[in-house]
């Protein structure tokens, strides 16, 4: 699969990792991989195919459009 890049959620520092199988098309789409994070030294679980973390949210609204907009 390659490196992946995400936001430890107890930090907010980036951490990158390498995951080292493939995603297959026939894997289940909840399928998450356990990852000992280097910024925090907690274990977060990654979904494999979307890369994002379990119970992560869509991402922040941009406060610059947000206020332009108004």
């Amino acid at each position: 699969m390659g490196n992946i890049v995400f936001r430890c959620p107890a930090t907010g520092m980036y951490v990158q990792h390498w995951l080292a199988e493939e995603v297959t098309p026939e894997a289940p789409t909840c399928s998450y991989e356990t990852v000992s994070c280097k910024a925090c030294a907690r274990i977060h679980f990654i979904n494999r195919r979307t890369s994002k973390l379990l119970g992560d949210v869509a991402a922040p609204v941009n406060r610059r459009s947000a206020s332009a907009a108004s």
